[in-house]
Formats: structure tokens, sequence, C-alpha cells
């Protein structure tokens, strides 16, 4: 459905929001708002449950063939594997049985049997998190779909050529939006680690997200410029300016041409001191770009994708996706993160938590879960075997050595167990901690004396340290990965793995800017992580300043006080 807004925006107006997906784009805007959907609240008969049902199967073939035929014409990877976890959850049997018995058992009509199977599976998953995580904007939309062909409508058209503006888009309306050959994409909410997001890079679709208000600033026809690089929103700027960013859109084509050599060259800074970029990646279809861009290897595999699709039962495909990301990216190391469930993750096994974020996740989780916890080690340990000292695991959310000590055992233990039942194992996997709870950052000393290696989470790590919830984007402004106070903490865990004489790298979002990178390494972490798309302007950038540099600017930083000063310090950094 498309929305007009009553008041003109004015000239030269801007908004900000974060970048889902670089790059720039010049258009008119077009407004897309999901059509709203209710459904029946009156019991059906007796007689009419079986009519009922029919129409939810016909129903649930008519979604299934859309995203099986759209999933059939993608020529990327990445979007491939994010609408297969569509058609993973549409297949579900809990859900499927779950609806069908709300039909047959509760007399419910289709359309109201398919809202109630997924708001339950909803309200479980969520955590009583943030709702609007990659998961669950997954599940509403295949929810929606079905409701939508229940109710015998589609969406409305989009129209061709222009940036689209919404509140909110699931991975499959981004790639419905794309064949209409739109620009770009605006949105009031979504995460840059979000489904929507990861497709968006990969389609090389410009996307603006969390701007919070476009939708009720902008109207239809309004012109609109999106800066992908600032996160910024321009609206009805004059002819001048709008060439001034076509000019910077041609520097980008030719800066994208220069990465590729950029990635051949040796990781290096200009004074000869090496350093490693690895990569974060979650879905097999991103080692592409893994490639593309020369990544020593991968810094953090996220497994929650295997608990999406409900594959955790099944340890042969879980050794199978291990598997085919070690085989294409060997001889390189692969962290493996045991599954990172709760806060903003989602589960399928969790009743609603009063305090996701302080509750029973990451490892609190697991450890509540053996046997889940134990599937997942063993299929590490057994594809292991094959890969002699390229696996290491990542444990996430640790607060305390107890439960780094209890994972460790249960390693042991399914190793023990592999080699009983006469099963090869590699005796050398490393255990590691993610550093992203203050207790541990504070602490890195006592850790050091059991983990094998460090790696420092800095989304977690500045979302405690600061109090601000990084999902809530009304507190967006205090939500800041360079903030000085993250700084002092990194350089206390940098010493304490210095002096213990243990691997510490970095894997959260902070690696992933060219400056803070530089500022990393000054510090003394020569091997980062982050997404693919960062690795080549991150070489780019370490490659052209000497370590002294980057000392110089890592002390500046730790003498900074406020945002504003590091912005300074980071300002002629970039001017040098």
């Amino acid at each position: 459905m498309k929305k007009t807004n009553n008041r003109s925006a004015a000239a030269g107006v801007i908004l900000q929001g974060v970048s889902g997906a670089q790059g720039f784009a010049i258009g008119k805007a077009s407004m897309y708002e999901r059509s709203s959907l209710s459904v029946t609240v009156d019991r059906i008969e007796d007689d009419r449950r079986k009519q009922q049902l029919a129409k939810y199967r016909n129903a649930y073939s008519q979604v299934e063939k859309e995203l099986q035929q759209m999933m059939d014409r993608q020529n990327d990877k990445n979007a491939e594997a994010v609408i297969g976890t569509q058609i993973a959850i549409l297949r579900d049997p809990e859900l499927d049985n779950s609806i069908e018995r709300h039909i047959l058992d509760k007399n419910q009509p289709a359309d109201l049997a398919v809202q109630s199977a997924f708001d339950t599976f909803l309200s479980v998953m969520s955590g009583g998190g943030v709702s609007h995580e990659k998961g669950v904007v997954d599940i509403t939309d295949v929810r929606d779909r079905l409701i939508q062909f229940l109710h015998g409508f589609d969406e409305d058209g989009i129209t061709d050529g222009t940036i689209l503006v919404a509140h909110e888009l699931s991975p499959r309306e981004v790639i419905t939006c794309s064949e209409h050959d739109i620009k770009g994409i605006v949105m009031d909410r979504g995460g840059v680690d979000g489904h929507a997001a990861i497709v968006a890079r990969s389609i090389g679709l410009p996307m603006i997200l969390g701007t919070r208000e476009a939708t009720a600033k902008i109207n239809k026809g309004d012109e609109l410029v999106l800066d992908g690089q600032t996160g910024q929103v321009l609206m009805n700027i004059d002819a001048q300016s709008q060439d001034r960013y076509r000019e910077l859109m041609k520097q980008r084509e030719e800066r994208l041409r220069d990465y590729l050599e950029i990635c051949q060259k040796p990781n290096k800074t200009s004074d000869g001191l090496p350093f490693s970029l690895r990569a974060n990646i979650e879905f097999e279809a991103e080692l592409q770009t893994v490639k593309k861009y020369c990544a020593e290897g991968i810094g953090l595999l996220r497994t929650e994708s295997i608990y999406l699709r409900r594959d955790f039962d099944d340890i042969d495909k879980q050794k199978s996706f291990y598997s085919t990301i070690l085989k294409q990216t060997s001889p390189n190391p692969v962290t493996i993160r045991l599954f990172d469930a709760g806060g903003d993750k989602i589960t399928g096994y969790e009743s609603n938590d009063p305090n996701p974020f302080l509750g029973n996740r990451g490892i609190r989780w697991l450890l509540n879960k053996k046997e889940l916890l134990m599937q997942q080690l063993r299929a590490i340990c057994e594809v292991a075997a094959n890969y002699h000292g390229l696996v290491r695991i990542l444990i996430p959310m640790v607060s305390t050595l107890e439960e780094f000590k209890e994972v460790r055992n249960l390693l042991q233990q399914t190793q023990q167990e592999l080699e009983n039942e006469g099963i090869s194992i590699d005796d050398n996997i490393s255990l590691g901690i993610m550093v992203e709870v203050l207790n541990v950052a504070l602490q890195a000393d006592l850790f050091c004396t059991e983990a094998d290696f460090l790696s420092i989470g800095t989304n977690d790590l500045t979302q405690y340290l600061l109090a601000v919830d990084r999902g809530n984007e009304q507190l967006s402004h205090l939500y800041d990965q360079r903030h000085p106070m993250v700084w002092r903490l990194i350089k206390n865990v940098v010493e304490s793995a210095q002096e213990a004489d243990k691997p510490l790298n970095v894997c959260g979002e902070l690696a992933s800017d060219p400056v803070s990178a530089c500022g990393l390494m000054g510090l003394g972490i020569t091997e980062l992580s982050m997404n693919p798309a960062a690795l080549p302007p991150v070489k780019k950038m370490l490659r052209q300043r000497s370590l002294s540099e980057m000392k110089q600017l890592a002390t500046d930083l730790q003498h900074c006080q406020t945002i504003s000063e590091v912005d300074n310090v980071y300002g002629e950094w970039k001017e040098k």
C-alpha cells in the first residue's frame, strides 16, 4: 500500500540513520506500507473445519511456491540463503501442526489460526526481547504473507526507478522491491545485522536504516539523496548539491574497482608490521565475498541460523555446514561461536524472560540446555578431526570462570566419548571466550589463566558499559562503540592478554571502521574480524599508516573524555 503525507518536506532537510548497505542513490521517493491485516475473530462451525484447513493448505502452497521461485531467480548466494531461511520457517512442522490444531481443535478460521500459532511462536522466540530483530522480522513476514494469500489480495505495486521509503522491510520484500529497479531503500527501523540489510548489501542496493521518522517526514515524489557513508537522507536539495553526490557516486565506483587490487596485496602496515583480517559470517553464501576480499579465515562464524532453521537436532546437517565453511576457507582458521541465544537473539525453547539482555542468554542458556550444547560440540569435534589446528570454539556471554570451566569439561567429555567410539578427534581445538561482559573485561587477567584465546565483542561490551540497549532506536544517540571508556576497557584486556601470552582479537563492529581498526592496532591487536564488505577499506587504511602513527592514535583516544573529543581525533586522523 502506498502512503502519502499531507505535509510537504522542506528543502534541504536531513534525516539521520545508519547505513545498512553502502552506496549513494538519487531519485524520487515512493512510499511503501504493508497492507493492514485483520483476521476473522468468530469461531467456525464444526462442519467448516475441513474447508478452512484446505484453505490454509492452499495458501501454504502459494507462499511456498512464491518463495521457491524467488530463491531460484537469485544470482546472489546471500539472498538465496536468506530466502531459504524463510522457506524453512514456513515448513517448520511444529508451526504447521499448531495451525492445524487451532483449526481442528479450537474451531478457528484459517487466518486466525495462522495468526494465533505464529504469535505464540513469536512470543516464545523473542523471549520478551526486542521485536524487530532479524529472525522475528522473517517470521512475521511469513505469517503476514500467509494471511494475505488467505484473504486473496497481494501487495500493492512498487514504483520502478524510485527510492523506496518504508517503516520496515523483510528480506523477501527487499528482493521483491529490487526486482522493480529501485535505487535505494530508507527505513524507520531495522539493524545493520538484520537479514534485510544483509540482502541489500549482497545485491548492492543502498539502504539507510533506523531513521525513526522517514515515513512521517517524506512524501511521495520528494527528491531524495541517500548517503550510505554518513547514514543520512537528504530531501529536496539543490541541483549543485545533487551534482556533488553524483560525483561521489562516480568516485565510489572507481574505489570499488580498486578494492580488488588492494586485497591482493600483503597484510602489512606501511612500516612492515603484519596483521590478520578475518570475516564475520553466518551463511555459506557469504563465502563468495570472503574469498573475493582475501580474508584470512573466519574470525566469527555465527551459528544461530542453524537453530532458526531447526537443524540443531540433525548433527549431520550441522557437520555439513561446518565442513563447507572449513573446506572453502582452508588452510585458514575458523572460529565457531556456540549458539548465542537470548537477549536480541531468538529461541524456540525459551519462556518469556522479563529482562532478556540480563537474563537467560548466551552460555547461561546453553548450560541449561546441555543436550543441545553437547550436540553442537559433537558436530564441531567430528568436523575438526579433518582440519587439525584450524577450528576454534568461542563461548558467548561468559560472565564467570565457572561457566568457562564447565564448557571445557563438556568439550573434553565429548572428545572422550568420540574416542571411545573409535572416532578420531583433534585434541588441539582452542576454546576461547567472548569479552562482552564488564566482569570479564575488568578481570581479563583472571580469565586469561584458563581461556586459550579472547575475542572482544564490542557490540555487547558497549551496551553493558553504557547501560544502553543497542536495539533501542530512541537511545541510539547514546550508543557509540568509540566511547572513551570502551577504549580504556580494551586496553585493559590487551595488557592482560599480552602478559599471559594469549591470542586476542576483536570481532565487534568497532573493527569494521577503518580509523577504529587503526586504533585497535595501535593498542597491540593485530587480528581483526569484520563484516566481509568492510575488509577492503580497513585493509587500505592499515596499509597506509605506520605502527607509530597508530600507537599515537590509540594514545590520543585514551586521553579523550567525551564522544565529541573522539570525533575530533577521528577527524584529524582522516585529514592526515
